[in-house]
């Protein structure tokens, strides 16, 4: 029996068809639109995950609770578990070790995060208050003889009354529990960098700076032999000066080093054979130096955040171009500081790059959001749904980059894998 079809029929079927095509053609213009769409000029948004999250006696997020396309690990091992480790857990056997931390702080400051530190981590706060109201200060809070040289006069007051009973390892970290010069990976976090740390690094190596970040500090940020003033490190002009004043003793046997490099930002831990291969007398000349210079409170402790590790190398270094540069490679600080291994330093870069692109998405995306490059005329709908997407990619990122860092940890939880990626010379068991 023929078939009719009528011409109704084959009408709607054009329809269909010339819809589906401009439909898809659309779908790609948007796509394309979309993905061009300029960058805004935003400014200081960071991408910290889960930042200022942290809760007492528990563990800070558990931020991927399954995590797929888990990345090939290095060697081809197998991670030693496929549970997430939390931030704020150490994967590092206990240590017995006594440490002091200690803590420079205004009277505005708030510590309490100080109490999500728990008792078996052996640690001891010693705060020092530097602006003391003297009518009110209340019996036994530690002081400092005057509040200048930013944490710099803490540290060494610090030094000076505990010289003669030093515990095994000394914590010297800022006040506040979040800030831009902790680890990014460890959310920004002091106390989970703590609760983290590896300290028979520690005292393995006598001395550790808590950043892993190059930036800014390293290689060689300072150069004492320029006199230009830089408004960025105002502490470069004078230290040529300065460090001829603070060591007379290693000035006579190698002058002042071309340059002196660490990461920033006077935040480390050092052991107590470290701290003692100095006479109490030098600390209390150091001190003397902070509160006699002309050198602003600003300027004169950020000569002493370029010496710390100067002052507390190793006694092997005779020479002081040996002493003059700290700079430990990130992935190996990351990994046998604080547990994070990456299998080398390509892929623990390509992990930063990653962040890195998420960072600049989540920019665009605040600035999307508060209609910064909003067009007159411009569909609501359409770009509603471009934020949705940019919303989705960034969240798909965020994912991503989360289950590299879990793997990265449960790698650092095998003491082989630590040893393999950093080598015998950094590995501290």
């Amino acid at each position: 029996m023929p078939v009719t079809i009528l011409a109704s029929t084959v009408s709607q079927i054009r329809a269909i068809v010339v819809t589906c095509v401009v439909t898809f053609f659309v779908l790609c213009t948007f796509s394309d639109v979309f993905g061009s769409t300029p960058e805004p000029d935003s400014s200081s948004i960071k991408f910290h995950r889960g930042a200022g999250r942290f809760a007492p006696s528990r563990a800070v997020e558990r931020a991927v609770s399954n995590p797929e396309g888990e990345p090939e690990h290095a060697g081809g091992e197998a991670p030693i578990s496929a549970d997430d480790i939390p931030h704020g857990v150490s994967v590092f056997m206990p240590d017995n070790f006594v440490k002091h931390l200690v803590l420079p702080r205004t009277s505005s400051e708030d510590v309490t995060w100080l109490t999500y530190l728990p008792e078996d981590l052996n640690i001891v706060p010693k705060t020092y208050l530097v602006d003391p109201d003297k009518d009110s200060v209340l019996p036994g809070t530690r002081t400092v003889p005057i509040n200048k040289g930013h944490e710099a006069q803490a540290y060494l007051t610090y030094i000076i009354e505990h010289y003669d009973n030093l515990p095994d390892i000394a914590i010297f970290t800022h006040a506040h529990s979040t800030a831009w010069h902790n680890n990014d990976l460890q959310l920004s976090s002091t106390p989970v960098m703590l609760l983290e740390m590896n300290y028979r690094r520690v005292v393995r190596h006598g001395y550790m700076n808590l950043r892993c970040h190059w930036k800014p500090g390293c290689p060689d940020w300072i150069k004492p032999n320029s006199t230009e003033y830089d408004d960025f490190k105002k502490e470069e002009s004078v230290m040529y000066d300065s460090f001829m004043e603070l060591f007379p003793e290693e000035m006579v046997r190698g002058g002042v080093p071309n340059i002196l490099g660490t990461p920033c930002c006077a935040q480390f831990a050092v052991s107590r054979s470290r701290i003692a291969q100095h006479a109490k007398e030098r600390y209390i000349s150091w001190r003397k130096w902070i509160t006699d210079t002309p050198l602003s409170d600003e300027v004169s402790g950020r000569v002493l955040e370029y010496l710390w590790h100067f002052i507390f190398s190793s006694p092997s270094l005779a020479k002081n171009a040996d002493k003059a540069m700290h700079c430990p490679a990130e992935h190996v600080c990351y990994c046998d500081g604080y547990g994070y291994c990456f299998g080398d330093a390509t892929k623990f870069q390509r992990l930063i790059e990653k962040r890195g692109e998420a960072q600049k998405l989540a920019e665009r995306l605040k600035a999307a959001e508060e209609g910064v490059g909003k067009q007159d005329g411009e569909d609501e709908a359409w770009r509603q749904a471009g934020i949705k997407q940019w919303k989705w990619e960034l969240s798909r990122m965020e994912r991503e980059c989360e289950v590299e860092v879990q793997h990265a940890r449960r790698r650092g939880s095998d003491a082989k894998m630590r040893r393999g990626e950093v080598g015998e010379l950094e590995f501290s068991r």
